[in-house]
């Protein structure tokens, strides 16, 4: 594919290159799919470079590790540290042609992609930021820099044995790095925090070789509505494409599950805080996806994102907006006029993520070509199959599906994507207890004991039965 989508190889080529990719898991058969492809930001950001007649060149440390998914969107895999922006630089020199653009949708590598553009020319946000630094702590800090209200919080070794919270219970515990998307959770006491760092010191890496930093940030339970807020810089002042209320999963865990779309703030102030923690963060050009706590005290920067949000959640703010969010990330790197919002959008866009409340195997799925027939459905998925081990998610990759509506207004995007979820069913069985050897004389407890349970939970998001 070294002519670029267009067919007719260019003279001089001009790449479009990307550090590390986005990825997550698929449909794990053809028939557990339905509606649109949803691909992640990342990947489809290239896909639109190509349409540019762009050709497209990725950037990794293990060219292995992802296989051929994305070959349709790559023309050259270039294998080099991507942890290294000089490394990043010499490989991206070394293209024969003119490079238009290097950027990166995943938020471990932004920082180094920003190193190597502005050495080379290119537009993109000013390296050396908050924003880039994929740390939590550096986020805390750059606000308290500002004078701006932040939850309290502390930083603790993961493998510290007396290991406790400095700032007392309960509290929101999450690794310093990994751009916010693994090992989460809400903690009540030692004991569990000494469990979520034992599971966090039990992850060996995060993907793309990006190794923990074994550092814990603890921070204050902020009790109150979480909120989500899409959209770019370009110049001074951000714009806002989209606002969406999201729902995180029952603790101990704390992962996205709910998020509904929308273009109205849910007050109308809110505009005012954005701009300035992304003025704090030192976010000063391209995409965002920014997250914040309304509590008692105010609101409060929960995540930020240098980039679309992760997972395919891009596509609400694109069904909201009428705005092609992958397509507007290429042409803001490439100096191109931001895409006016298109007349008829959606009024409302809801997606589910489906989660298992219980470890077991999966013994079956079924009735996801039923929910493509309701109204309002873009797609639906279970990225799970028979035989597999699902449980309690601790991160992203661990999700067993999603589904994705639109609607006049919220609650009827809600109500669509919770009759698309009625329709879809995940069997999952939890494993067996091991039987007590019985006692002499004893009578046999066969007719007390099953050798399998059936988890048959429900609730928001979740088709675990």
């Amino acid at each position: 594919m070294d002519a670029g989508r267009t067919g007719s190889p260019s003279a001089v080529p001009a790449w479009f290159v990307v550090v590390e990719l986005p990825v997550r898991p698929r449909a794990a058969r053809t028939e557990l799919a339905a509606g649109e492809r949803l691909d992640p930001a990342g990947v489809v950001q290239l896909d639109r470079a190509l349409d540019r007649g762009l050709q497209t060149a990725v950037l990794t440390l293990d060219r292995a590790g992802y296989g051929p998914d994305d070959d349709w969107v790559v023309d050259r895999w270039i294998e080099c540290d991507t942890f290294d922006a000089d490394a990043v630089l010499q490989a991206v020199r070394a293209l024969e042609g003119v490079v238009v653009a290097v950027t990166s949708a995943v938020p471990g590598f932004a920082g180094t992609a920003a190193v190597a553009a502005r050495a080379l020319g290119l537009r993109g946000p000013t390296p050396g930021s908050a924003a880039l630094a994929d740390d939590r702590g550096a986020l805390h800090r750059a606000l308290a820099d500002a004078g701006l209200p932040g939850v309290d919080w502390a930083e603790v070794a993961a493998h510290d044995p007396d290991l406790t919270s400095p700032i007392g219970y309960p509290c929101v515990v999450r690794p310093v790095d990994g751009g916010g998307a693994f090992d989460a959770g809400l903690v009540s006491d030692d004991r569990e925090l000494r469990a979520l760092a034992a599971r966090h010191l039990a992850r060996p890496d995060y993907g793309r070789g990006m190794r923990p930093r074994r550092l814990l940030v603890v921070e204050e339970h902020v009790p109150g509505p979480r909120f989500g807020v899409d959209g770019y810089v370009d110049g001074s002042d951000p714009v806002v494409l989209a606002w969406s209320e999201v729902v995180t999963t029952p603790p101990p865990h704390l992962d996205s599950l709910v998020r509904t779309a929308t273009t109205r703030p849910p007050v109308p102030e809110a505009i005012d805080w954005v701009r300035a923690w992304l003025a704090a963060t030192g976010h000063d050009a391209g995409p965002f996806h920014l997250e914040f706590l309304l509590g008692p005290a105010g609101p409060r920067l929960a995540d930020l994102g240098p980039g679309l949000p992760g997972g395919g959640g891009h596509a609400c703010t694109d069904l909201v907006s009428g705005v092609d969010t992958a397509d507007l990330a290429v042409g803001l790197l490439l100096g191109e006029p931001p895409a006016v919002p298109a007349p008829g959008a959606a009024g409302a866009s809801t997606q589910v993520l489906l989660v298992a409340h219980a470890v077991g195997v999966v013994r079956e799925v079924a009735g996801v070509r039923e929910a493509a027939g309701i109204p309002g459905l873009v797609a639906a998925e279970v990225v799970t199959d028979v035989g597999r081990v699902a449980g309690p998610a601790t991160c992203w990759q661990e999700r067993l599906g999603q589904v994705v509506t639109v609607g006049d207004t919220p609650e009827q995007s809600w109500r669509r994507a919770a009759a698309a979820l009625d329709a879809i069913q995940v069997d999952v069985v939890a494993p067996a207890l091991p039987r007590p050897a019985p006692r002499p004389g004893a009578r046999s407890c066969r007719d007390v004991a099953a050798s399998s349970v059936v988890v048959r939970r429900r609730g928001p998001g979740s088709r675990i039965r």
